[in-house]
């Protein structure tokens, strides 16, 4: 029982870095601390564009504060100090970025070489079912998909059997 509570925690800690949004408040954080959630606002649109409304942006800060992402404290530690403003800090820093480092460099590239792997063993299957010469521009295709997972940055995520089924799929190809 204790196993499913953990996991069904896990889950929800990674259920914040499912919305864009999150993600880049926090990458503001990072680089601008003690930001109120007017300012964040502000700088989200000018760097992207999204016309946030202040109550839609608090939903999420109470996501990044549920998660020990963010907390709030009052503006008398800003640079200004004023009681009535509300400002927001990241907590752990060095954490936060390494768990953003982490979810953009190790599963990001693990998750694309599932994607990659399933968007050439469904090219391969197709030109299978064809039989005979495939058409040169789907030969091409399913050449690139390959060489992609053979690159080292995808290789390393593939299963043994997926490796083996590239390897497979290559030699298909060469006939």
């Amino acid at each position: 029982m204790a196993r499913v509570t953990k996991q069904y925690e896990f889950l929800n800690l990674l259920k914040v870095f499912e919305n864009e949004v999150r993600i880049e408040v926090i990458r503001l954080l990072l680089q601008f601390e003690w930001q109120s959630l007017s300012e964040i606002a502000k700088k989200l649109e000018n760097k992207f564009g999204w016309k946030m409304t202040l109550p839609g942006l608090l939903k999420h800060m109470i996501e990044l504060e549920n998660t020990g992402i963010v907390r709030h404290e009052s503006g008398i530690y800003a640079k200004k100090p004023d009681a009535r403003r509300t400002i927001y800090i990241l907590q752990g820093k060095e954490r936060i970025q390494r768990i953003l480092e982490l979810l953009e460099e190790k599963i990001a590239t693990a998750l694309m070489a599932g994607a990659i792997f399933n968007e050439t063993s469904k090219l391969a299957r197709k030109l299978e079912g064809i039989g005979g010469t495939p058409i040169k521009k789907e030969k091409q295709a399913l050449e690139s998909l390959i060489a992609k997972c053979e690159s080292d940055e995808i290789q390393v995520h593939l299963t043994e059997e997926e490796k083996k089924k590239v390897k497979l799929w290559k030699m298909m190809i060469a006939m």
